[in-house]
């Protein structure tokens, strides 16, 4: 009779356990569906203009190639696909996809908390994901970070995977594949996925929970290879333009050390995933009691002090330490879980930093600060100062507008689109590297239309125009030119010869 009572017992702690774990992993579904609806409808309002990065990666879902010049080309691929399923190139259908893929990183973090913990510890991890500043900032602009997140997740997650297979002796050949096609599209997203390849055999080395077979290994690497080819293929066609870029960014050259920067960047940290976490994480490692513990710091902290580094000898931007935070809030959920109101703090003020910045994007764009600049001057001005001169272009009777400025180029792109009578193009900058994709691809070329002006900031223009007077001129209105005098010249035949010489 006890031990019938015990069975009973035991069977209705597991049933409550079971219903627990439903009703946490209901909670974190519902919350990701409600807060991308919501991202969803505050982009349909959104009265900021592209920013040049993404008008650029609208461009490059228009070409459909293997590779582009500064980026791989998935976030292109992308936009394509949005911009297709949804009827239309405005703003609002170019951005579509960023709350989609958070969205689907965060549902990916919530069955990797649940693989590495329980269903509350994933279900926080997910909510914590979903209100991160950097999350909701990227949810309002399409960028390829996003992309990236959400492949770091589902590569983490196949990895396990394989591990658990291994553990079990079971197949994983197709975790094995659906690894090498997350880390091949990661990789494609930004490059800066490499930096998953050391962390995680370190992960292995400190916990066996993820040590996994060399044969699976050697078949997820092969199908990645195979995923990046095409890119590389790319780049070789193309004299490396994109591994140039990458590098050159990262200013090596004449490396001297410089505190503020990396104080800075490491700052920078805390405005990324929030305060309270970023605290957490770091609160987090004077505690690796565990294996498990030590694999997610193994798989998060390494990358954010590299960039520090990077930060000390050259420069860094906040967001490149994005993907340390994939393993670095599963690091810091059970000791904020272990401190309710830690917890509560950190949704709640990343919640309202979630609020804030869509409305800003709504009913802030008039907003100035105390210099009396514009809050968000780099969102804004671009489209109408590029319409302004499309307009005197065609009033000028002019079949082709000219630029060397990428901030100039990204909005000319995107508002001549196929079928306007004026053509784009880049300023030519002869045997020098391209410094743009539209250098790249899109150069002026002796042979083209003569009837070609040439667009920039009063005082910014080539050797060969200084000596003209604009056909047009007028001053920037509100955004991120505000202020400046901008013209249009006319190109003649003998500048555009001395442009293909670089001059």
């Amino acid at each position: 009779m006890t031990d019938v009572a015990g069975r009973f017992q035991n069977a209705k702690q597991e049933f409550s356990r079971g219903v627990e774990s439903t009703q946490w992993v209901r909670l974190a579904l519902i919350s990701i569906l409600l807060v991308t609806a919501l991202r969803i409808l505050g982009l349909a309002f959104n009265r900021t203009d592209l920013f040049v990065d993404e008008a650029q990666y609208w461009l490059w879902g228009r070409e459909l190639a293997f590779g582009a010049y500064s980026k791989p080309p998935l976030i292109g691929w992308i936009i394509r696909f949005t911009t297709w399923i949804s009827g239309g190139e405005g703003n609002f259908q170019v951005r579509l996809a960023a709350p989609a893929v958070h969205a689907f990183a965060a549902a990916a973090m919530l069955y990797l908390g649940r693989m590495i913990y329980d269903a509350r510890l994933g279900a926080l991890a997910a909510m914590t994901y979903l209100t991160l500043p950097g999350v909701s900032l990227s949810s309002l602009l399409i960028s390829t970070d996003t992309p990236m997140m959400l492949f770091i997740l589902l590569s983490l997650i196949f990895w396990r995977k394989l591990a658990g297979a291994k553990a079990a002796g079971a197949s994983g050949i197709h975790f094995a594949i659906g690894l090498g096609l997350a880390v091949g599209l990661g990789f494609l997203s930004k490059y800066a996925m490499a930096f998953l390849f050391p962390l995680v055999p370190l992960a292995a080395y400190l916990d066996r929970q993820w040590r996994i077979r060399w044969s699976d290994a050697i078949l997820a690497g092969l199908v990645s290879a195979a995923v990046v080819a095409p890119n590389l293929w790319w780049n070789y066609a193309h004299d490396f333009a994109t591994a140039r870029h990458t590098v050159s960014i990262a200013h090596w050259d004449g490396l001297r050390f410089k505190i503020g920067s990396a104080l800075e960047f490491f700052g920078a940290q805390a405005g990324v995933v929030g305060p309270c976490v970023f605290i957490a994480m770091l609160a987090a490692l004077w505690q690796l009691k565990t294996e498990r513990a030590r694999a997610l710091a193994a798989l998060s902290i390494p990358l954010i002090l590299f960039m520090t580094v990077q930060a000390l000898i050259s420069r860094a931007f906040a967001n490149w330490a994005v993907g340390a935070y994939a393993a670095g809030i599963l690091l810091a959920i059970p000791w904020m879980a272990a401190r309710p109101h830690w917890m509560r703090a950190s949704l709640i003020l990343n919640t309202v930093v979630a609020i804030i910045l869509p409305l800003l994007t709504i009913f802030g764009t008039e907003l100035r600060l105390p210099n009396g600049e514009l809050a968000l001057k780099r969102y804004l001005g671009r489209s109408a100062l590029v319409s302004t001169a499309i307009s005197d272009a065609e009033r000028l009777h002019a079949t082709v507008l000219v630029a060397s400025d990428r901030s100039f180029l990204a909005e000319m792109f995107y508002q001549l689109k196929s079928g306007h009578r004026i053509a784009p193009r880049a300023w030519n900058e002869g045997a020098q590297p391209p410094s743009s994709h539209y250098a790249l691809l899109y150069p002026l070329r002796p042979g083209e239309e003569k009837n070609a002006l040439y667009l920039s900031r009063i005082g910014s223009v080539p050797d060969c125009l200084k000596d003209q007077q604009p056909v047009s001129r007028w001053v920037a209105t509100a955004g991120f030119m505000e202020g400046n005098e901008i013209g249009l010249w006319k190109i003649p035949s003998s500048c555009i010869e001395r442009a293909e010489n670089g001059t």
